[in-house]
């Protein structure tokens, strides 16, 4: 007898085909796309680590701050609130990050946020929740020529096929994405999270930003 959670892999890889691009759609639970800048200019020297959990818990929770003045108050239900998005600007801010132990990758996230220099550097941190069966994917960064507030596009696509998964379980991603400029020249970012992993569109193609 096939093993469920082999089932679902099977059907999940069968309908592959003309039909990802509407089940990638359905990935991206209450994310709301907002599109890059026509104005803005690509992003090329940022480094991003993807960390995962399939419990209740994402990768991240909130600083130790939020955590103490949570188990303070009587009327909270949760010893702490999850970031789902955020910008790490200082080493203080990289310190008061904890991260759900029995999540994967951590460690890795852990090292970018602490080798960060923040002095020309900052860290931008995503979470979500995706389906089992895929994973979450940095697409590109674009920064806008106006303000300088940075753009990023994440895209989901389906994990290795040895990777045993149910098709409508649901786990948490959290995304660490360092940007090669500091907190001070952006005064807030934007996030797309669409379906499949599309080209950079062209009108970056000849545009790159360093730094």
């Amino acid at each position: 007898m096939v093993p469920p959670s082999t089932l679902s892999r099977r059907i999940l890889l069968a309908s592959v085909g003309t039909g990802l691009a509407t089940a990638l759609a359905g990935c991206s639970g209450s994310d709301t796309h907002q599109s890059s800048s026509d104005d803005g200019t690509l992003v090329n020297n940022h480094v991003t680590k993807i960390a995962r959990s399939s419990s209740k818990q994402p990768p991240i929770i909130a600083s130790r701050e939020n955590t103490d003045s949570a188990e303070n108050d009587e009327e909270t239900s949760s010893p702490a609130e999850s970031l789902t998005r955020d910008v790490i600007e200082t080493e203080n801010d990289a310190a008061d990050l904890e991260f759900a132990e029995e999540a994967t990758n951590i460690a890795a996230v852990r090292r970018l946020v602490a080798e960060t220099a923040y002095a020309n550097e900052s860290v931008l941190l995503y979470q979500t929740r995706i389906r089992e069966c895929y994973q979450l994917q940095l697409n590109y960064i674009t920064r806008d020529d106006v303000d300088g507030d940075p753009h990023v596009e994440f895209c989901q696509v389906i994990r290795e096929a040895e990777v045993e998964c149910e098709r409508d379980a649901r786990n948490h991603v959290a995304a660490a994405v360092r940007l090669p400029f500091s907190s001070n020249e952006y005064g807030g970012f934007s996030v797309g999270s669409g379906g499949s992993c599309d080209p950079i569109p062209e009108r970056y193609q000849n545009e790159s930003e360093s730094p």
